[in-house]
């Protein structure tokens, strides 16, 4: 799937194309030209809508008709228990001692960043959240992206892709204006992450330097960061959605 076959959930299956996607992107206040760029670059216009929902699937060459359609929508309470579901399936039991847990354990996803994909029978077949962390002691504010997963039997088939394509978009849109995550440079320099700004930065707890990657949304959104990540999202209390 091209990342370039979306569709706006409702627009009669027009298909958006990427000279229109650009057209269509409107500099969300507060980003700068370094995150606009990336905007661009990736094809989508960042909308405006406040639990915004985008449909994307493999296009037929010959009809133009969408033969396997996936849904992006905002995480649901609902959802928690088919998320953990499918993270255990993608990432086995080992995940929860990752060093990224510790940043979010106890705390709830950034406001209006956490987000699913369906199929079309409705089942949860990936997953992605951002979470509210500071740069150090008193440092500057940002997202620690993650984890990112996808049903293992559809890998491959973009869910990824789109996934982080909206979630970069929508914190971008938001005003926030740095992206960090531990992963895999190869995969995540697609979507404009690197290590060159993290060197002074750290995780609180066993990590790969190399893979400790960020993506600045707005120009200099990462100068004098230094020192651990912390967590500074909202805790989560009894009945809360987490």
């Amino acid at each position: 799937m091209d990342i370039a076959d979306f569709i706006v959930e409702g627009a009669a299956r027009r298909v958006i194309s990427p000279l229109e996607g650009e057209m269509a992107a409107q500099r969300p206040e507060g980003v700068g030209p370094t995150g606009l760029g990336l905007l661009r670059q990736m094809e989508i216009g960042a909308s405006r809508a406040a639990t915004p929902s985008v449909a994307f699937g493999d296009i037929s060459p010959s009809r133009g008709e969408i033969a396997r359609a996936y849904v992006i929508l905002a995480e649901g309470v609902g959802d928690v228990e088919a998320r953990e579901a499918l993270l255990d399936r993608a990432m086995g039991p080992k995940r929860r001692k990752k060093s990224s847990e510790k940043l979010r354990r106890g705390r709830r996803p950034s406001e209006g960043l956490a987000f699913v994909a369906r199929d079309p029978s409705g089942a949860v077949v990936g997953t992605v959240r951002l979470w509210d962390v500071t740069l150090g002691e008193n440092g500057p504010a940002a997202l620690l992206l993650g984890p990112l997963a996808v049903e293992p039997s559809l890998k491959s088939g973009g869910i990824g892709s789109a996934l982080m394509h909206h979630a970069v978009a929508e914190a971008a849109r938001l005003g926030h204006g740095a992206i960090l995550l531990v992963g895999d440079a190869p995969y995540y320099g697609r979507f404009g992450f690197s290590a060159r700004r993290t060197g002074t930065l750290a995780m609180p707890g066993p990590y790969e330097r190399h893979r400790l990657l960020a993506l600045e949304l707005k120009d200099g959104a990462l100068d004098g960061a230094k020192g651990t990540i912390k967590a500074a999202g909202r805790k989560v209390k009894a009945l809360d959605f987490v």
